[in-house]
């Protein structure tokens, strides 16, 4: 187990977004903002720590997006969290249910419809599960991916993750000086 050079985010710094509009645009269509940040904020997103960029073999700081869609009704996928990636997730159909969980043991849920996005930082332990047929997600991430060179894609195991939650749990029992 590696652990990361700083103290990890909670489930508090999980951020929700309430979409703005729908408005009708100039084409008669209708134009909604599912989030938007300022500056400050927007650059957080790639703000990377440079000890977790250096345990991968090649540069994948980037933007992309991916879609999930057709979840079935009661889909679970997820089960995972990331060291280097930032993610922002938004439901374009349906509902979905996100799990998530910290290092320090909390627990929280957040529910995503087409009008709630959400920010999750990395290290949190987040499962998603489908609660319409058809619910489909978006979800915008901080870093490439090359499906061919699994060392690229920052993504662990929920097994991964409870080693790195007992650490920070044993090191809180004993001091709070030994997490790091």
């Amino acid at each position: 187990m590696i652990l990361p050079a700083h103290n990890p985010p909670s489930v508090e710094d999980i951020q929700e977004f309430r979409l703005a509009g729908p408005w009708r645009s100039k084409s008669g269509g209708l134009l909604s903002v599912p989030f938007a940040l300022p500056h400050a904020e927007a650059m957080d997103v790639f703000d990377y720590a440079p000890a977790e960029l250096a345990r991968v073999p090649r540069d994948i700081r980037g933007l992309r997006m991916f879609v999930l869609e057709e979840m079935p009704a009661g889909g679970v996928g997820g089960g995972e969290f990331h060291r280097i990636r930032t993610e922002i997730a938004f439901a374009m159909k349906g509902k979905v249910r996100w799990m998530c969980e910290d290092v320090y043991g909390s627990r929280k849920a957040f529910y995503s419809s087409r009008d709630c996005s959400l920010y999750f930082p990395p290290f949190i332990m987040h499962t998603v599960e489908s609660l319409e047929a058809g619910s489909a997600i978006v979800i915008i991430a901080n870093t490439l991916y090359d499906i061919n060179d699994p060392r690229t894609h920052d993504t662990y195991p929920a097994a991964a993750f409870r080693e790195l939650q007992e650490h920070y749990r044993s090191a809180k029992v004993r001091s709070p000086d030994l997490v790091p």
